[in-house]
């Protein structure tokens, strides 16, 4: 069975080495299910810099979140 991808985002508290600080952390992955994005994110450089497991999003959940923040900062 071939199963669609679709885009999740990645977010979260990271050792950014460029700024040799922790910051906040946002990127995409394409996979089939959240769980598959966290193996898929897991895979890339940026993974082993991160300071806890990061939130997973779909795109769904990330543009609702944002529609969320405009309405109450308009």
């Amino acid at each position: 069975m071939n199963k669609q991808l679709k885009k999740f985002y990645i977010s979260g508290m990271a050792w950014i080495p460029s700024y040799r600080d922790f910051d906040q952390y946002d990127g995409t992955v394409k996979a089939t299910d959240k769980d598959n994005a966290l193996e898929v994110f897991n895979k890339t450089p940026m993974a082993k810099f991160m300071k806890h497991e990061p939130n997973i999003y779909s795109e769904k959940e990330w543009n609702d979140m944002f529609e969320r923040i405009n309405e109450m900062y308009p």
